[in-house]
């Protein structure tokens, strides 16, 4: 999208772009992100000739580790440390249905630290705005010559009345033709996609896609071509090489480079590695690493896993190859403004980090905190070591920081100032990297009409067309009843609603309150209802459960729902709606709810949601508010639209400005263990231990 409301622009274009397949990255600013050490400025582009086995033997690899989800309570990051809340390691061919990679710790891989350096070494670009082919194999075979003539035979001494035999001619073999470079490699294709494909991807729809696309073109290859790299193979390379400014890590797609003069055999390995990893990296940089489930059972994103067919025929079909690479990462404005951002972080160098502020109560100004010689340093305020007070000078430095990072400037040092502290700074690469990654779990299609709830942000957005036509604070769960993240469709709206509780609700909050008072529900306007009846809930022993009991509050102005509800039904049922507790909206920090998203001017965002999914009918305030009152009425929309709950936890403000906000389901925390940006290096796991990289 391109608007949190009327700054936030569009991307800048007409800027200059790099020489095509040179993509240069400082060193310490990118690859630290990554626990990956730099060895030499990072300059992508043409390799050189290099000796290099591609005959298919294996380079050892380390393998993965476990994932994350335990598919209950919510992500412990440092059990990431432990081995414990791990899932188990995945299958060596894994089903179809699993669409992702990441499960785990590794020790930092030295094949791939090496497969990392030669990209990493200093190249001469192309000449020309076209994709360099590689380095130049040669002109194959000398020419033979002519003929060898046939050897001297020796003549024997006969009487002169027998006349001398002339000696017959012998003819000699012509030489044998020699085949030109990547002649059989067609023929070298069909062996190897005979043969096991594990070694290349453990996926099994991967292995098919891999066998039906060059059974189709007759075991041509695509990548390479003439003894070499095609073209399109250069392409490949560039584009794995720079990976990092997707914020992914070129290592997990390094492709050992052709030596000088390949044979056959190792230009048919070099072409279904490139096509492979153009498998794998498709994947990635569009609908993520790991499985984003295995955080939570509240974390129920719906990435959208790429097809392994389209990618190849998309690559390959595309006269701008380029632009099939680039289309695979996510199209919204956001993630770009994230990209843009990464890329600036990397091209000032890496900043050095602070040390986190420790948790503690809320901070007021006058108030004395032993946290307030970090929080000092943190913002680059004097003061002596031992000065503890919380003085008007550091009062207005945070007040400062908190509007730059798009909070309210009271001066209190809350949970979310806090979190914006440590999360900003030198730890602003990892951030970035971590919510460019849960872009990946938006859909990939962006709609032209969507709903979006950025759970961190506290806010609810309906965007036209990547631009924000309304906006509003929202009330999200609490970190102990989380609202979900999910993509669903928004589809009819609800008047008057009454309120079937949830029985998570009456298990963990109405059942206490029965049992020490039968009547305490009665006067909050909530019914106990049983075979269809209202009873009196002082005739039921409580102490004995509510299993088969209802608990049902009716319309009215103390309903918990308020006045409306949107619906987007979905297996967590939660929703958008009123709410009577008003007070709530003005807070800065806003998770009460038990996972429903409450919104703030429902009338206002009904208006807008009418006018979108109801065009032309002239739903306006007043004749929506006709609607409140009576009994129950459903407005079911015409035109449907995708509804996205989503935790962002930085991002680029209106005015431009990078702001980073409270982990608050420690869903962040989870993502940076997962990926190793906690200082933990983990790998995208590609296939078995052996796989070469």
């Amino acid at each position: 999208m391109s608007g949190r409301g009327e700054g936030y622009g569009r991307l800048e274009r007409g800027a200059r772009p790099a020489p095509r397949g040179a993509v240069l990255l400082p060193a310490a600013a990118g690859l630290a992100a990554f626990g990956l050490v730099l060895l030499a400025p990072l300059t992508f582009g043409v390799q050189p000739a290099q000796a290099q086995d591609m005959t298919g033997s294996a380079i050892a690899l380390d393998h993965a580790g476990s994932g994350t989800g335990d598919g209950g309570g919510h992500f412990d990051a440092s059990a990431v440390h432990a081995g414990g809340q791990g899932a188990s390691p995945l299958p060596v061919v894994a089903a179809d249905s699993e669409p992702f990679d990441m499960s785990g710790r590794r020790a930092p891989s030295p094949a791939r630290r090496a497969a990392l350096a030669l990209y990493a070494q200093p190249q001469p670009g192309p000449s020309s705005d076209e994709p360099s082919t590689g380095p130049a194999i040669g002109a194959g075979a000398p020419g033979t010559g002519a003929a060898t003539p046939g050897a001297a035979t020796g003549q024997q001494s006969t009487p002169a009345t027998v006349p001398a035999v002339p000696a017959p001619a012998v003819a000699m073999p012509a030489p044998a033709a020699v085949p030109a470079p990547g002649a059989t490699v067609p023929t070298r294709l069909a062996e190897l996609l005979s043969g096991p494909l594990v070694r290349l991807t453990p996926r099994l729809a991967e292995q098919q896609a891999l066998v039906a696309f060059y059974t189709a073109r007759g075991f041509q290859p695509a990548f390479t071509g003439a003894g070499k790299l095609a073209p399109l193979g250069q392409i490949a390379l560039d584009t794995f090489a720079a990976a990092i400014v997707e914020g992914l890590n070129p290592a997990d797609y390094a492709v050992p480079p052709l030596p000088a003069a390949p044979s056959d055999a190792q230009l048919a390995e070099a072409e279904l590695r490139l096509a492979a990893t153009t498998l794998l990296y498709a994947r990635h940089v569009q609908s993520g690493r790991f499985n984003p489930a295995t955080i939570s059972k509240d974390v129920d994103p719906r990435p959208t896993v790429p097809d392994p067919a389209a990618v190849l025929a998309l690559v390959t079909g595309q006269p701008n190859a380029r632009a099939a690479f680039e289309s695979f990462a996510p199209q919204y404005d956001e993630y770009r403004l994230l990209k843009q951002q990464l890329a600036r972080l990397m091209a000032e160098g890496q900043v050095a980090g602070h040390a986190p502020i420790p948790p503690g109560r809320s901070l007021r100004p006058g108030e004395r905190d032993p946290r307030v010689p970090m929080l000092r340093a943190r913002l680059g305020i004097g003061g002596a070591p031992e000065d503890d007070v919380y003085d008007p000078l550091l009062v207005e430095a945070v007040r400062d920081f908190q509007t730059l990072s798009g909070q309210n400037p009271d001066g209190i040092v809350g949970r979310g100032t806090l979190g914006a502290l440590n999360g900003s700074g030198g730890d602003q690469i990892p951030e970035i990297v971590a919510n460019m990654e849960r872009w990946r779990w938006v859909p990939h299609d962006v709609a032209p009409i969507y709903v979006m709830v950025n759970i961190p942000e506290f806010m609810v957005r309906l965007v036209v067309n990547e631009q924000v036509v309304h906006e509003t604070r929202v009330v999200v769960g609490k970190p102990e009843t989380p609202t979900p993240l999910l993509s669903e469709t928004m589809q009819y709206a609800v008047f008057n609603p009454s309120w079937h509780v949830p029985p998570s609700i009456i298990r963990n909050e109405m059942l206490p309150k029965l049992m020490s008072d039968p009547y305490a529900l009665e006067r909050q306007g909530i019914d106990v209802v049983r075979n269809g009846r209202i009873i009196d809930p002082g005739s039921v022993d409580w102490s004995r459960g509510s299993q088969g009991y209802a608990f049902r509050q009716e319309p009215g102005e103390r309903n918990a729902l308020g006045r409306m509800k949107f619906m987007f039904p979905n297996k967590h049922a939660v929703y958008l709606h009123d709410t009577p507790s008003r007070a709530l909206f003005a807070r800065e920090r806003r998770a009460f709810s038990h996972g429903c998203v409450r919104v703030h001017e429902p009338l206002a965002f009904a208006e807008v949601l009418f006018s979108l999914g109801l065009p032309g009918e002239g739903w306006t305030q007043p004749r929506i508010g006709k609607l409140i009152g009576g009994n129950e009425k459903s407005v079911p929309l015409k035109r449907r639209f995708p509804v996205h709950i989503v935790y962002f936890t930085t991002y680029v403000d209106a005015a431009g400005r990078l702001v980073t906000r409270e982990d608050l389901y420690g869903i962040n925390a989870a993502t940076k263990a997962i990926l190793g940006l906690d200082g933990t290096r983990r790998m995208a796991d590609r296939g078995p231990a052996t796989l070469a990289r």
